[in-house]
């Protein structure tokens, strides 16, 4: 492999992390809202219509249009009724929700 090839490659490799990156903190984002919405409140914040307290995290991998994205925390919630939309519940891959947050991200 050329010089300049092998640039162009690094450069190209060094993008797509970059947006592997951006992906993965945009879902993340989208999760904390859901999760705070479920709860009808916001982190730490104690509100009369609050529907419970939130329980950490769990990590997972996930699969998109932009490659594959590790360790995404997911946030739970301690009764352990949150259900994100945002892909299914053990399914690795994305849907059409993850692709319009990409095509968003992206343009």
């Amino acid at each position: 492999m050329t010089p300049k090839h092998e640039f162009e490659h690094d450069v190209k490799m060094d993008v797509e992390a970059r947006v592997r990156q951006g992906v993965k903190a945009v879902l993340e984002e989208v999760l904390e809202e859901e999760m705070t919405q479920h709860l009808q409140a916001g982190y730490r914040e104690l509100t009369p219509t609050r529907r419970g307290e939130r329980n950490g995290y769990y990590q997972r991998n996930l699969v998109t249009p932009a490659g594959k994205i590790e360790r995404l925390e997911v946030p739970r919630d301690r009764e352990g009724e949150f259900v994100t939309e945002v892909f299914e519940r053990y399914k690795r891959m994305t849907g059409d929700v993850e692709e319009a947050i990409l095509e968003m991200y992206l343009s």
